[in-house]
């Protein structure tokens, strides 16, 4: 059996990113931004697992999922 290649959006060149995908790396990148500002002022919660995993789930996910619910 013969796989078929898998077809590309723009066949001429490298796929670009859309605008919803740079909004999407945007908001992680504000997220690590506040991130750290906050270790920078704390220490105690950069460095704890358990403090960064619920805050990636609320900055990444929940706030986003609530923006667009308002909208």
């Amino acid at each position: 059996m013969r796989l078929r290649p898998v077809r590309r959006e723009q066949p001429d060149g490298p796929l670009r990113p859309t605008s919803r995908d740079l909004a999407v790396f945007g908001g992680y990148v504000l997220a690590a931004g506040v991130y750290i500002g906050i270790g920078l002022y704390t220490v105690d919660f950069l460095l704890s697992f358990w403090v960064a995993l619920p805050y990636v789930l609320v900055a990444a996910w929940l706030v986003p999922a609530a923006v667009r619910r308002i909208r």
